[in-house]
């Protein structure tokens, strides 16, 4: 596939990899992948698990995440102890996309290795807009009324 990308007001945009047009959700490809509900607890700040930062580099590199078309720059900070992307530009991606407290990202890594350069993480968010008054009525919102697996 042949990528396409300009510059515009300091983020990137481009043709990368959308199977799914402009859908917020689509189903994962099979590729690693981790969830983050954003909280204040953890400064808003989403934590890469041991299970997928241990196939990263373990420095502070180049990554991307595209989100509804477009691609934002962001650090991944693989040298530190809890690995996790720079503040400041996760912040910008956060304000510009109207992510909340409450509100949960899948990142899945469409590339990235060891001894990669750069990583890409294609983002969905899903919205914490569920109505307040249907939150009792739904199925497994409460402890009353439990999601049934079987």
């Amino acid at each position: 596939m042949q990528k396409q990308s300009t510059q515009t007001d300091g983020r990137n945009t481009s043709l990368m990899d959308k199977p799914h047009g402009d859908a917020d959700c689509w189903p994962l490809s099979g590729k690693p992948y981790f969830y983050a509900v954003i909280d204040k607890l953890k400064h808003y700040q989403p934590i890469i698990p041991q299970e997928l930062s241990e196939k990263l580099p373990t420095t502070t590199i180049s990554a991307k995440i595209v989100y509804r078309g477009k691609v934002w720059d962001l650090l991944y900070l693989g040298g530190e102890v809890t690995k996790r992307f720079g503040m400041e530009l996760w912040g910008k991606f956060m304000t510009e996309n109207n992510i909340t407290v409450g509100d949960a990202c899948v990142f899945e890594l469409m590339e990235g290795s060891s001894k990669s350069r750069v990583i890409v993480f294609k983002v969905q968010v899903l919205k914490d807009d569920f109505p307040l008054e249907l939150v009792e009525k739904a199925e497994g919102f409460c402890k009353n009324n439990p999601i049934d697996l079987d």
